[in-house]
């Protein structure tokens, strides 16, 4: 038994390595530009030790984008339907404790594609909670959840880069009354 936790131990040390490494190669050069051969020498690893754990670099990003959005979706599941501000701040909070995997996640080659589970997942909240009772057509409530969520995102980058001069509380209050509040109406 202690054999096979001491397995255990050691494949989530590797794969946390691998990870590591890898969002540490991100931070430097554009996903396209990592190699698995140059990810295994940084993290002093050989080839076969990194197939044991992943096919490619690119199902390392996948898993990083999936778990983050599952974050995000769980914090939001969390709070009441009627409580937005709760869930725009504590979808906030683990952005910023996630700041470096979040601007990695922001800057790769295909940053909406990276945060796909997660938008799918507002947009649907927004439409069957906030304009289910209005007159919008389903074509003006997609258009309006996809400003909605990509506003949100240019809000996050511009908190994290601390362009505001409000508190994230202030300014999550602010972006609800200016949108959002309205359509509870």
């Amino acid at each position: 038994m202690s054999d096979i936790r001491k397995e255990d131990r050691r494949a989530v040390y590797t794969k946390r390595l691998i990870r590591e490494t890898f969002i540490e190669l991100l931070k430097q050069k554009p996903m396209g530009k990592i190699s698995v051969s140059q990810l295994c020498s940084i993290a002093e690893i050989s080839r076969s030790t990194f197939y044991l754990y992943y096919e490619d670099c690119y199902q390392i990003l996948e898993e990083l984008q999936n778990e983050f959005c599952d974050q995000l979706i769980a914090a939001v599941d969390q709070k009441p339907e009627e409580d937005h501000f709760g869930r725009m701040l504590d979808t906030h909070d683990i952005i910023q404790n996630n700041n470096d995997l979040y601007l990695i996640l922001m800057r790769t080659d295909y940053p909406m594609h990276a945060f796909k589970k997660f938008i799918d997942y507002g947009k649907q909240l927004l439409k069957t909670q906030m304009f289910a009772d209005t007159k919008l057509t389903k074509q003006q409530q997609d258009w309006l959840a996809d400003y909605i969520i990509g506003a949100d995102f240019t809000y996050s980058q511009r908190v994290l880069d601390v362009e505001y001069n409000l508190s994230r509380e202030e300014l999550i209050h602010e972006f609800l009354q200016a949108g959002i509040e309205h359509f509870k109406k």
